[in-house]
């Protein structure tokens, strides 16, 4: 029971891409029962592949049953993004990929992406449409127990390739009660339908088990006119009990409805808290039950993007870290330290600075200034 870890890049690595790592899960003659398999990606050159799948893993040491202890794709350190677009590993497909199943899919459980950039644009002009098929960043297809999607950067979908609009992360599964899925200190942004569907960033759309959406970023996402909705976050089967979201920003979410956030499911009920949005007018899509500020149920929907103040927001230069004037700043929950939630998208470990958590995925931490020096000479 070891970490097997495998270099992924062009320069001297192990693999050349995803797809081929993921591959040779099941080969025996590399990974044991119960091994921890990890795929370290490095910023060499841009990876192009798409329909990256994981599925493999299940057929060591038994016939029946998961048997890896974990899947960890992961980025070395050196090669992590900062939170802004190609600073760090890039996946940015250039081949058509397949709709619905999205640049990347996950189909088993024990399985964590984090530090990866997905960029869905077919060029570096987010304003030109792309209507190839793929255009949702991470799919999960299975029951996805204990999977965890983290401090990832997932943007740039301008089209519409037919059936359904633009996804940035989108569970098809639905998952047993017990099951558990993290999604934490996400950035996603510059999603956009262009004919007639809903778009949305994150899209827990018939998850039955623990939900734990913490700490995300999501700005710009776009449906059309009419019913077609541009939704932040999107809960399908949510209960009290069993989905949590918290210290997260939603902003301009706009179609022919704006939806910061939408509990879809008649009757149910999410366990949320310190959540902001720019959303004020939506009680049907419990726009208002979201966006709590400790006992103020009003205190942080209807902000302005002044307010939340991002760095940029100017196309194709965006940089969603908030900066020092933010409403963000010192009014989320701390949600400790389980499945790295602690860790924002600059890494920095809100939990061992002591910070008093921010909303969003980044940890605004102002700059220092030196203190001139003063010598005091007495006779």
């Amino acid at each position: 029971m070891t970490t097997v870890l495998k270099t992924i890049g062009t320069s001297s690595r192990d693999y050349s891409d995803i797809n081929a790592w993921e591959a040779d899960l099941n080969d025996q003659s590399i990974y044991s029962h119960g091994d921890t398999a990890v795929g370290e990606m490095h910023a060499d050159s841009t990876f192009t592949d798409v329909s990256n799948l994981i599925e493999n893993g299940s057929a060591i040491g038994s016939s029946s049953g998961y048997d890896l202890a974990l899947i960890k794709l992961t980025v070395h350190v050196d090669s992590r993004h900062d939170g802004t677009a190609g600073s760090g590993a890039v996946l940015k497909p250039t081949d058509n990929g397949t709709h619905n199943y999205g640049v990347t899919r996950v189909n088993v459980d024990n399985v964590t992406i984090e530090w990866l950039e997905i960029d869905m644009d077919n060029d570096d002009d987010f304003t030109n449409a792309d209507n190839r098929p793929a255009n949702k960043g991470i799919v999960l297809t299975g029951t996805n127990n204990n999977c965890i999607i983290r401090n990832m950067l997932i943007h740039g979908k301008r089209g519409n390739p037919g059936n359904t609009g633009p996804y940035g992360i989108h569970t098809i599964g639905a998952g047993a009660s017990s099951d558990s899925l993290y999604i934490l200190n996400n950035v996603v942004y510059n999603l956009v339908e262009t004919s007639s569907d809903t778009a949305s960033a994150i899209n827990i759309h018939s998850w039955a088990g623990h939900g734990y959406i913490y700490n995300n970023t999501v700005y710009n996402i776009q449906g059309t006119s009419g019913s077609k909705k541009g939704i932040g976050f999107r809960f399908g089967n949510p209960s009290s009990s069993n989905t949590r979201i918290k210290n997260n920003i939603a902003s301009k979410c706009e179609g022919g409805t704006d939806v910061a956030y939408w509990k879809s499911a008649s009757g149910s009920t999410v366990d949320s808290a310190n959540n902001l949005s720019d959303d004020t007018t939506h009680a049907t899509y419990d726009a208002e039950d979201m966006g709590q500020s400790l006992n103020d149920s009003s205190g942080l929907i209807g902000k302005t993007l002044a307010e939340i103040s991002f760095v940029s927001t100017v196309v194709d230069s965006e940089d969603l870290h908030i900066d020092e004037d933010s409403d963000c700043i010192d009014a989320g929950v701390d949600l400790g330290t389980t499945s790295g939630v602690n860790i924002d998208i600059n890494q920095r470990d809100r939990d061992a600075s002591g910070d008093v958590w921010d909303i969003g995925a980044h940890e605004f931490v102002p700059e220092t200034t030196a203190g001139a020096s003063f010598l005091l000479f007495l006779d």
